[in-house]
């Protein structure tokens, strides 16, 4: 399977909503590898955000980010020669099959810097909410909009021009070519006439894994609740091309007072990367709705759950293990865990954390109810708890993959505790 993320742009920096998108996409692979071979990928728009930033000294500190937060993506761009080629070989393909046709449109045009005004940069108001979308997406009624009102700007004129269109008989008719002056891949044919960024992006998920997708049959998609609608016409594309559909994991905003983005520019305090990913671990969500950032309860969770449930169960057991050796009785046969991969085939993560949570809260309880330390019978008492000893283990061996390795080295430095001999 290819596990595939929304592309952050080459000239931004990573914000909290980009980490939690890859965290996510992360724990599925983590868990999914287990069962089946996959491959992750991210990648970088280079035709998206239209700043005169410096993109080496960007692309550094985001390298920086992604290693410090332990990601590990082969990342590459959707400026590649392979992805210019392919995109206008889908697009040659598309004509042949009667997908696309020409139509004259206006389009508004700035006459003091002489180019056309990208989508984004059009401050658009919902007809419904009345308030600002961005990308014909509703924040307020989370839904997409196509009938709008069109703030007003200064030097802005409306010029007519001709486009290429793609039938889809879902949606509206997608239009997805834009006239020069433009930052895109130039359609192979026309001088003055280029891909819009989304077409090209979304094409990037086949071409710059054109040598795994005979390996890797099928995709998964991670992305925000503001971009399904491009995702959902690269389903279209994907059918025509003969192509398995990609399955799309939605996710809602990270929300700081608003929401975090690009374009707003909201100040975060500096916090402990374990502390983010685990809150984010314990708010993963199935559904669209917002994960609203509250540092208290970020640090909160992480000292009831993290440290008092999960971490300080093991100090309870240590001595226990040290007295005989660390060997565990093969009384039981520990069969594969087929629940989690019928969860993980329907990418319901936030119910494979509840489950592997409960039963750390369950062993807690039966261990403060028998208080087998006390007991004389040791060796029975240790027998009869041998699988919830190795049930906790392959649970805490989880939760530190996921988390950070070397949280893993600090607690447990100069213990076998991990190294388990079967008796």
């Amino acid at each position: 399977m290819l596990i595939t993320i929304a592309l952050p742009y080459i000239n931004n920096i990573l914000h909290v909503g980009h980490i939690y998108e890859m965290y996510i996409s992360n724990i599925y692979y983590i868990l999914l590898k287990k069962y089946f071979k996959c491959k992750i990928f991210t990648g970088l728009d280079c035709h998206g955000l239209i700043k005169k930033n410096n993109i080496l000294k960007i692309e550094f500190l985001n390298k920086k980010k992604i290693k410090y937060f332990n990601f590990f993506f082969s990342q590459k761009k959707t400026n590649t020669f392979i992805n210019k080629r392919i995109t206008n070989w889908i697009f040659i393909y598309l004509c042949d099959n009667n997908k696309i046709y020409n139509k004259s449109i206006f389009r508004f045009f700035n006459k003091k810097k002489n180019f056309f005004i990208p989508d984004k940069y059009i401050k658009k108001i919902c007809k419904i909410c009345k308030i600002e979308i961005e990308f014909f997406f509703c924040i307020k009624c989370n839904k997409n909009i196509f009938y709008f009102k069109i703030k007003k700007f200064k030097n802005i004129i409306i010029k007519r021009i001709n486009s290429y269109f793609f039938k889809n008989y879902i949606f509206n008719d997608w239009d997805f070519t834009r006239n020069q002056i433009y930052c895109g891949i130039r359609v192979i044919s026309k001088n003055k006439t280029y891909f819009y960024v989304w077409y090209d992006a979304i094409i990037s998920y086949i071409s710059n894994n054109i040598l795994f997708l005979n390996k890797f049959k099928k995709i998964t998609n991670f992305i925000g609740k503001d971009i399904i609608y491009f995702h959902k016409i690269f389903n279209i594309i994907l059918k025509i091309l003969n192509f398995n559909k990609s399955k799309i994991f939605l996710h809602g905003f990270i929300n700081y007072n608003k929401k975090i983005s690009k374009s707003s520019k909201i100040k975060i305090p500096i916090l402990n990367k374990n502390l983010i990913k685990f809150f984010f671990l314990i708010n993963l969500k199935n559904d669209i709705k917002d994960i609203n950032l509250d540092i208290n309860n970020i640090k909160l969770f992480y000292k009831k759950i993290f440290l008092n449930k999960i971490i300080n169960f093991y100090f309870r057991i240590k001595k226990f293990f040290l007295f005989f050796d660390n060997k565990i009785s093969d009384f039981f046969f520990f069969k594969e865990n087929k629940f989690n991969l019928f969860l993980l085939k329907k990418i319901n993560l936030n119910n494979i954390i509840k489950n592997n949570l409960n039963i750390i809260y369950k062993i807690n309880k039966i261990i403060d109810l028998n208080k087998f330390w006390k007991n004389k019978n040791f060796f029975l008492i240790y027998n009869y708890n041998s699988k919830i000893f190795f049930i906790y283990i392959k649970i805490i061996n989880f939760f530190l993959k996921i988390l950070n390795k070397k949280i893993k080295k600090k607690i447990f430095k100069n213990n076998t505790f991990f190294k388990i001999k079967k008796i």
